[in-house]
């Protein structure tokens, strides 16, 4: 325990880098720096150097929105040890939470004893695949866990608590482990607790927004309503123009896309709406428009309690399409609560296409 504490209090004194959780989702063009700290001890054939600090530190590079190159060092000296390690891979993003990465890792020991594996010095050249994978928590907080093995005898993994300090500094805390030949009868282990942070910069998201202006859709807005163009369904009827918080079902028609449907009292994903989930990210992605999220409930619970759903199953939504690479800033919720529909049929999140 007093390990881990020390490990935190290290990472929190760290200014603006550290080594944060392993990224599993990356933007063309974004670099995170990583730099920070773990107590290593060594072990191998019954001899053991206890720990000491090492130095972290590592570069990431999006050179896609699913593939990245990475480098990262990790220091391997212990009291009476030294050495370390280089690091370069390629990551590939499956999921916004599950990434897997491959390269060439360059082990380096020094100072043991002839005892512990026959050499005081031994140089490992690896060739490695892992997988890397993250778990939310919370808005700020999730657990991570890597794992890789490789050519002599290598594997390693570690595992961890994530802190997101803003959209661009996270700081973590865990526990880091590897394991690699020292010689044709022993290998050599290292383990330690480890802390830090990370910062991200750069990135497509950084390109110019459109100077048109801001539009407000919520029903919910105190402001006064923007409007909102509708052409009805009859091409040869006039276009209209109605106040964009005014619940007409002419304009919902007209715009509907699909909808994702939940399970009672449930603002979770279901995994048989994730091919509807899927469809919207792709429209949304090709055409840039803006969608309105429209949230609901059934007849069940109070009003207060029904809105608080219906806005917790928005953001369900709206999360899963902007790890997904949706713009945030063009979807737009509208909390409708359980006054239309009832039963199954009213739990849901529709989806216009604002055109």
């Amino acid at each position: 325990m007093k390990k881990i504490l020390l490990a935190l209090a290290v990472a929190a004194s760290v200014s603006g880098v550290a080594f944060a959780s392993p990224q599993t989702s990356f933007k063309e063009g974004q670099t995170e720096i990583n730099v920070g700290m773990w107590d290593s001890s060594a072990h191998s054939n019954g001899y053991k150097s206890d720990g000491e600090w090492n130095f972290l530190g590592g570069l990431t590079y999006g050179i896609s929105d699913r593939w990245a190159a990475q480098y990262e060092y990790t220091g391997l000296h212990t009291d009476h040890t030294n050495g370390n390690m280089n690091e370069i891979n390629a990551l590939y993003s499956f999921h916004p939470q599950v990434a897997a990465f491959g390269g060439w890792n360059r082990i380096s020991m020094k100072d043991f004893p002839d005892r512990a594996f026959g050499s005081s010095d031994r140089v490992n050249n690896i060739a490695q695949l892992g997988v890397i994978a993250r778990q939310p928590i919370n808005d700020v907080v999730d657990v991570y866990a890597k794992g890789a093995v490789g050519t002599e005898s290598t594997s390693m993994w570690e595992a961890g608590v994530n802190l997101a300090l803003d959209k661009d500094v996270d700081l973590n805390a865990g526990y880091h482990y590897l394991n690699t030949r020292g010689d044709s009868d022993h290998n050599v282990s290292y383990k330690g607790f480890m802390a830090g942070v990370s910062y991200r910069f750069g990135g497509s998201d950084n390109t110019l927004a459109p100077t048109e202006e801001e539009k407000n859709y919520d029903y919910e807005g105190d402001s006064e309503p923007s409007t909102v163009t509708v052409k009805p369904a009859n091409t040869n009827a006039d276009v209209v123009n109605v106040p964009a918080d005014t619940p007409v079902k002419a304009p919902e028609n007209d715009y509907y896309f699909n909808s994702i449907h939940f399970k009672s009292d449930s603002a979770a994903i279901e995994d048989g709406q994730k091919a509807n989930l899927d469809e919207f990210v792709k429209k949304a992605k090709e055409t840039g428009h803006v969608f309105k999220l429209v949230g609901r409930a059934d007849s069940t619970g109070s009003a207060d309690y029904n809105k608080d759903l219906s806005s917790r199953r928005i953001d369900s939504v709206k999360k899963y399409a902007v790890d997904h690479g949706v713009d945030a800033s063009k979807l737009v919720p509208m909390v409708k609560g359980s006054e239309d529909g009832s039963g199954a049929e009213g739990r849901r999140v529709d989806i216009f296409e604002h055109k």
